[in-house]
């Protein structure tokens, strides 16, 4: 595995030939290849889609961005069936409604580096990697709202509205290099073995005190020092760290983390 010199925080920029953005649309799919709730079929909401700096790019030299989709799937109400479709579209028996169908195409369609998460409260959460091409072409436009919809629901943003009550303009970013960070390329870890040479140093430490490292507080990065509301998860070099300011996710006011290499995801609320 290659070694990590570079961490990078995640600034905005208003600049719109930035390095990502929050909020707005995703790139290099299909509406029908858009993520979706395995909780209410709809399509999930899209927090933000930023290019990956090259050292981070574990899957393959081709996926070079990653796109964040959640579905708050805690406190939507279940449609029935839908899991089911999505697992195995070939074989599941539905009303043949245009929901359905829509379902369908998604499961039968899905993009091949989709990774889906479910977090501790049932929420769900999605992870594309795309290619230099995907990234750079045009926003997806929304699903069709009619068919994506499950019959008889009621869209509001309270009750996993997804992707048709968080379409918001797109906000753009840009990485700027972290300077004397001393745990970049070391994998997160709260409490290191005392026989380590060189362990990692939490932020709110005795020596991370001495270090100043409180300067890398709420901050949007690959790699490099932590700053978990809660408990630090054990997450390879290879991650990112994301605020709900960056394209406002439903944390509970905490934040995420997401190890590339491993395709773990954690996130505590504040």
């Amino acid at each position: 595995m290659r070694q990590l010199t570079e961490a990078f925080d995640l600034e905005f920029t208003d600049s719109n030939k930035g390095q990502g953005w929050v909020f707005g649309r995703p790139v290099g799919i299909g509406p029908d290849q858009w993520p979706r709730s395995r909780i209410t079929g709809i399509p999930m909401a899209h927090i933000w889609t930023v290019l990956v700096p090259e050292a981070y790019r574990v899957k393959s030299k081709d996926l070079v961005a990653i796109s964040f989709f959640q579905a708050d799937d805690s406190v939507a109400s279940r449609t029935e069936g839908v899991e089911e479709m999505i697992n195995d579209p070939q074989n599941h028996n539905s009303t043949p409604t245009d929901f359905w169908s829509s379902l369908r195409r998604y499961a039968l369609a899905r993009h091949p580096h989709e990774i889906f998460f479910k977090d501790d409260i049932g929420g769900g959460w999605a992870l594309l990697w795309l290619t230099q091409e995907e990234f750079d072409s045009l926003p997806t436009s929304l699903p069709d709202k009619d068919s994506s919809l499950p019959p008889n629901y009621e869209l509001d943003e309270f009750n996993g509205g997804g992707c048709f009550t968080h379409d918001k303009p797109a906000r753009f970013i840009e990485q700027v290099k972290r300077q004397d960070d001393p745990n970049i390329g070391k994998p997160l870890n709260e409490y290191p073995s005392e026989d380590d040479p060189d362990p990692y140093v939490t932020m709110y430490s005795k020596q991370g005190d001495l270090m100043g490292l409180e300067r890398f507080s709420v901050k949007n990065h690959f790699g490099g020092t932590a700053n978990p509301i809660q408990a630090m998860p054990e997450f390879s070099p290879f991650y990112i760290e994301f605020e709900e300011n960056f394209g406002g996710a439903n944390m509970g006011g905490g934040n995420g983390q997401i190890d590339l290499l491993n395709d773990q995801f954690d996130w505590a609320c504040g």
